[in-house]
Parts: structure tokens; C-alpha cells; sequence
């Protein structure tokens, strides 16, 4: 089972720099075709739109996934470990509302948008919404497991903190990344 979560994330990560790529060449050849050859990709604008919305739901659920959103963990990070557990355990359950909530907004303006198109590109904008559906299914799996291994136990005291006050101190699978851009 963990070697399909690995892969997801994978897919989702591949998924979010295949959409900045995309957005980059379409934006930058729309650039130089205007200012160059007084022409242009006029599908660009809504394509980089819609790959922009994707972009970011999906990191939001890769980002929750790696706990490097940031927070402030001030209060949270001074409690003994019950305190921290209950922390978490409410942090998650109110995460998971929000994740239904979400759920159903996005669900409810994709049924709405899916008949209307866009002007350029003729693609339903309900699409851009079924982004939210999308994300708020992989936060919810995220934060559920998250609880799932707070409940159980299995979770350490350095997991029930799940945000970073800076970048300077982002997990491991996350900092990874970011060093080797450097």
C-alpha cells in the first residue's frame, strides 16, 4: 500500500511539473510571438489558466502530504505530547470538514460549469473546478491517514506538528528537493 502512495505522489509531482513547463512555453511563445511577429496563441491565456488551478490544488495535497505547509506552531510545539495529540486530533477533524465542504462546493460549480465553455478554448469550465473535487479527495485521504496514525499511536510527537514556522526546517522529503536545486 505504500508503494501506491509513493507512486501517486510521483504522478502528482510529474502532474505539477509537466503543468509549470507547459505554462512556461505557453506564456513565454505567446510573449514572443506578439512582441516578435505580432501574432500569438490565443488559446495560451485560458490554457495557462486552467493548468494554474490544477497546479495548485495538487500541491496543496503533495504539500499536506510532506507536512511542509507553512504555520505557526508556537503554542503547539511547547504542549507534552497529550496535548500535542489532542491538537492534532482536532486540527485533523476540523481539516476534514473543511475538506467535505470543499468537496461539495467544488462538486456542486463542476455539475453547474460543465455546460459552460470556455470562450477560446471550448473547454467546460467546469473543469477548473473539478480541481477542488480532485484535491479535496487527496487532502481527505492525507488527513485520514494522518489521523488514523495519531488515533493508533503509530504517529511520533515530531508528526503531530504538522507545519514548519520556515523553510529552513521543512522535513527531510521535502528539503531534499530544494537542496538539490541549489
Amino acid at each position: 500500500m505504500d508503494s501506491i502512495g509513493r507512486g501517486i505522489l510521483r504522478v502528482l509531482r510529474v502532474c505539477i511539473v509537466a503543468s509549470l513547463g507547459l505554462m512556461v512555453v505557453l506564456v513565454f511563445g505567446n510573449v514572443v510571438l506578439r512582441y516578435g511577429f505580432n501574432s500569438g496563441i490565443s488559446i495560451s491565456e485560458e490554457a495557462s489558466r486552467y493548468l494554474f488551478v490544477w497546479l495548485t490544488f495538487i500541491g496543496a495535497v503533495v504539500a499536506m502530504h510532506e507536512h511542509s505547509h507553512l504555520g505557526v506552531d508556537t503554542l503547539v510545539s511547547r504542549l507534552p505530547a497529550a496535548g500535542k495529540k489532542f491538537c492534532a486530533v482536532a486540527a485533523d477533524l476540523l481539516m476534514l470538514g473543511c475538506c467535505g465542504l470543499l468537496f461539495a462546493g467544488s462538486l456542486q460549480q463542476t455539475s453547474i460549469n460543465m455546460g459552460n465553455a470556455a470562450p477560446v478554448s471550448g473547454i467546460p469550465v467546469g473543469v477548473m473546478h473539478l480541481a477542488g473535487v480532485v484535491a479535496s479527495v487527496g487532502l481527505f485521504i492525507v488527513i485520514g491517514l494522518h489521523l488514523l496514525r495519531v488515533l493508533s499511536g503509530r504517529a511520533s510527537e515530531r508528526d503531530l506538528v504538522q507545519v514548519v514556522e520556515s523553510e529552513d526546517r521543512l522535513p527531510e522529503s521535502a528539503a531534499a528537493p530544494a537542496e538539490a536545486r541549489r
